[in-house]
Order: structure tokens, then C-alpha cells, then sequence
């Protein structure tokens, strides 16, 4: 029943929009995280950007779709917002389905860098995409890594994967030398924060505010895992420990 009121959809409420928004200006501020990379300029091509929430259990996923979209159109990226929840849903924010991403994705440039930004409840199959009957309502890392083939083929392309064991998505399908991936957790751990106590889970936050520092994916990253590390620290609780692969081709590409 839940796909067919989806399909239904009614059109997103704009104070969400507004108020997501606004608290993602506040991640401006920077990490006090360093690294070797972060002293490396980084190359910022023109990015198609596709920001997915798989799941509408809670609001962090919208939130932080909208709020890295946000982020990202600041270097005049072209920015496509895809949510799971029916209330959310309008001519310009399109469901959450792996069918759309390869939509979107189709539209690249040969002159652009695919760049894509999956946030969900996640299992060592996939990330949870709740209207998408692909893959069993998830995406998989052997749906993205074809949709990637098809769409961005030897494009410098970014996939960004938010959610408990994430590192499943790290595959020989998935690696290539024009690839970054950067996920939240080892495929054998869960992530933190999917609780409508917080506006975003731990990664996403800690990625915004990493992203307000620009510089390469590398420095980002490792900024992001500095946060991540502090707050579990402080919580007594297991580390999620991010992983990430960085491509030959594309180690030094980035963001301003």
C-alpha cells in the first residue's frame, strides 16, 4: 500500500525545504581535523549530481539529501533531489528509485563528473530504497556499479553511500581508476544518528561539515571520519569506521 499512495504523491511542504536549508548553512564552519590532503587543490570539474533518501522511516534522509544538494549547487553543480517520502514529492523532487538515478545520470555531460549521494537504513545487501522493487526495495552495489557503468563510463564519478554497513558497496564491480566511493561504515558495522532525535545521522552531519571546508574527496573524507571518530568516543559506543576507495585517475578531485 505504501508504493501506491507513493505514487500518489502530494507536493513538498516548503518550510522543510527552508528550514533544511538553513541548518545546512551552519556547516560552514570547519573541522579542526588535518591531513596531508588537505593542503592538495584540489580539481573541481562540473558535477550531475543525483541526491537520493532511500527510506522516509524518519526525516534525517530527506534532510540530508536536500541539505548536500544545497552544498553542491554553491560550485554550480547540476543538482537532482529524489525522496522516498509521498509528502516530499513534487515535479522536481522525484521518488527515490535506482530507475531514476539511471535517468538522471543519462543526462551527463562528456565534459561532467557523476556524482551520487545515497543516504538510507542499510544491511550488507544494499541501502534500503523503499519504492524501488529492482533489488528487493534496496539498492545494490551490483545495480549502482551498472548503472555507473552505463551512465558515467570513464567520467570522473563520486558515489557517496550513508548507512549502516555501507562498505558492502566496495566491490571489484563498484572500484575503478576513475572512481571515489566513500561510505560510512565497514561492511560489518552499523552507522549512528537514524533517530528523528537528530536532523541528520552522524555521517551525513559530519560529512556537511567536512564539505564546508571544500578541498579533495581524500581531505573530506578524513575530515568526516575525524568528526564521526569524536562523537562515538563520546558515546562509549562501537566505531562505524567509514571506508573509502579513491581511484588513480581521480585522487585529487574535489570540491571548492
Amino acid at each position: 500500500m505504501k508504493r501506491f499512495a507513493a505514487i500518489l504523491g502530494i507536493w513538498c511542504p516548503l518550510v522543510l525545504a527552508a528550514l533544511v536549508a538553513q541548518r545546512a548553512g551552519s556547516f560552514a564552519a570547519s573541522s579542526d581535523a588535518t591531513t596531508e590532503g588537505a593542503a592538495v587543490k584540489p580539481v573541481v570539474p562540473h558535477y550531475r549530481a543525483v541526491l537520493a533518501a532511500g527510506d522516509d522511516s524518519i526525516p534525517n534522509f530527506d534532510n540530508a539529501a536536500l541539505a548536500v544538494a544545497n552544498r553542491l549547487s554553491r560550485t554550480g553543480s547540476d543538482t537532482t533531489i529524489l525522496t522516498s517520502d509521498a509528502r516530499l514529492a513534487s515535479k522536481s523532487r522525484w521518488y527515490a528509485q535506482a530507475s531514476v538515478i539511471e535517468g538522471v545520470l543519462s543526462d551527463t555531460k562528456p565534459d561532467e563528473a557523476c556524482l551520487v549521494f545515497v543516504t538510507s537504513h542499510g544491511n550488507e545487501y544494499g541501502l534500503a530504497m523503499d519504492l524501488d522493487d529492482a533489488e528487493q526495495d534496496y539498492l545494490t552495489p551490483k545495480r549502482l556499479a551498472q548503472i555507473l557503468d552505463k551512465d558515467c563510463a570513464r567520467r570522473p564519478t563520486v558515489a557517496i553511500l550513508s548507512g549502516c554497513h555501507t562498505g558492502t558497496f566496495l566491490t571489484p564491480a563498484m572500484e575503478a581508476d576513475n572512481r571515489i566511493i566513500l561510505t560510512a561504515a565497514r561492511k560489518d558495522r552499523t552507522s549512528f544518528g537514524c533517530s528523528a532525535d537528530y536532523a541528520f545521522t552522524y555521517f551525513d552531519e559530519c560529512f556537511l561539515e567536512a564539505m564546508g571546508d571544500a578541498g579533495t574527496w581524500a581531505a573530506i573524507f578524513d575530515r568526516t571520519k575525524g568528526c564521526i571518530s569524536k562523537k562515538e568516543k563520546a558515546q562509549d559506543i562501537e566505531p562505524s569506521l567509514p571506508q573509502a576507495y579513491f581511484g588513480s585517475a581521480v585522487k585529487d578531485l574535489g570540491i571548492e
